[in-house]
């Protein structure tokens, strides 16, 4: 089959369900598993505790012979096939680009997302690490709102004002990361009502959370966002419209209700409406406005591959010395950066990494693919106005969520949803493995 041909549920299974392992192998690859569990418990709450969890997966990956797995995915499923090329094509930037090698590489670093998400594909084919997964995320995200709403009620101010009662991360990676808390309890909640009373609780608490308490104009974003997704996925294309009117809705009433949320709203209207009208620009909207206008202005002299990895600062800082503007190494723009330094073949490759990651969870019931929409959403849209894969937490998320959720594409081969069935040296193939191959 070749790479681009096929759905997920015509995927030969035999090569990728069924591994012979030893028993150090086994147990190498059981404990990759609960350090791929950790480090979604990891990424809401420490970057060194997160980091130190992706080296055991991936000394675990090499150890257990699980990168046959991963080398027969990259062959078979395009999820991760296009990520590996992405990270690839962002990798021959090295090739020509003005900067040095070792600031090149270590921009390429911050996109290693793309490279840990045919890992992560691995680890998560059984659909029980997978919700697992999703509870360890989960689990930080409920330690992060219970400690941001203590704060707030009690008045306890961290030592940086601009926290605003954000806790391990800042304002506007907490609103994003909790915005992802209000599509899950949302989703769970909507589920069973009457049973998932709790999830119904979180819900309303976390989008207080989002809104009210925790300013960060990317997480109301990602909650419309969210709220246009989870319409979508119950309604379909008749979902749209509700959507609308619910996000139109909840805005009209934080606006009514909070001064903090009207100010913030004003503020960036009034800076869209007033930005060719002031040199003034140091603001969030108004720099935004003008990274973006400015990036776009580079990404002419090479709009096909780019001007190289790592090249967007110093062509920034050279264009700001003609206009004396404010010099930034981060247009605050995914796709401005990607097209500034890979130029319309990496942004396209961005955009397919979207779409199959999309497209490999339709017509798949349950929580996981659910799940990987709304991820795609979010950052589809929000990477419009941040640079989310440049950013440590934000980025790493993205290469967990997409190989965990992902993963349920592969399991939709017809065959068991179940772990992956392992042969020791000293067992025979069971019934399980048997009808895993009978079902490819």
């Amino acid at each position: 089959m070749h790479i681009f041909e096929g759905l997920p549920s015509q995927l030969d299974s035999s090569s990728v369900m069924k591994l012979k392992r030893s028993t150090f192998q086994e147990l190498s690859f059981r404990t990759g598993l609960w350090f791929a569990l950790g480090v979604g418990f990891a990424i809401p709450i420490s970057t060194s505790l997160t980091s130190a969890f992706s080296v055991g997966v991936l000394i675990c990956w090499f150890l257990s012979g699980q990168y046959r797995v991963t080398f027969e995915l990259l062959r078979t499923y395009r999820v991760a096939t296009v990520s590996l090329i992405l990270f690839c094509t962002l990798a021959a930037g090295l090739l020509y680009t003005p900067q040095t090698l070792s600031l090149a590489t270590r921009n390429l670093f911050k996109y290693r997302q793309f490279l840990m998400i045919p890992i992560y594909l691995s680890f998560f084919l059984d659909s029980r690490v997978r919700l697992r997964g999703i509870r360890m995320v989960e689990l930080a995200l409920l330690l992060t709102l219970a400690v941001s709403m203590f704060c707030w009620m009690f008045g306890i101010e961290w030592d940086v004002p601009s926290h605003d009662h954000a806790i391990f991360k800042n304002r506007i990676t907490q609103n994003i990361l909790m915005s992802f808390l209000v599509y899950l309890s949302a989703w769970r909640f909507l589920e069973k009502p009457r049973q998932n009373w709790f999830w119904g609780a979180i819900l309303l608490i976390a989008t207080v959370n989002v809104l009210l308490i925790v300013p960060g104009r990317s997480g109301y974003l990602a909650v419309g966002v969210l709220i246009g997704v989870l319409m979508y996925q119950k309604l379909g294309y008749k979902g749209i419209l509700p959507a609308g009117a619910c996000v139109l809705v909840i805005g009209m009433i934080c606006y009514q209700s909070s001064d903090r949320f009207q100010r913030r709203i004003d503020l960036v209207i009034s800076e869209i409406r007033n930005y060719h009208q002031t040199q003034d620009h140091a603001s969030g909207v108004n720099l935004r406005i003008e990274f973006l206008l400015n990036g776009l202005e580079l990404a002419q002299s090479s709009p096909i591959f780019g001007s190289g990895m790592g090249s967007f600062a110093m062509r920034y800082d050279q264009l700001m010395e003609q206009r004396g503007q404010m010099v930034t190494a981060n247009p605050h723009n995914e796709y401005v950066m990607l097209l500034v330094q890979n130029g319309a073949v990496g942004v396209g490759l961005f955009l397919l990494l979207f779409w199959f990651c999309w497209r490999s969870t339709r017509g798949i019931s349950g929580l996981e693919p659910a799940f990987a929409q709304a991820v795609v959403g979010v950052y589809m849209i929000v990477c419009l106005v941040n640079s989310l894969m440049l950013d440590t937490t934000e980025g790493g998320l993205f290469g967990y969520l997409m190989g965990l959720t992902c993963a349920a594409g592969v399991s939709a081969t017809g065959a068991s949803l179940g772990t992956p069935p392992v042969e020791t040296d000293s067992d025979a193939p069971d019934s399980q493995a048997e009808n895993l191959q009978n079902a490819a």
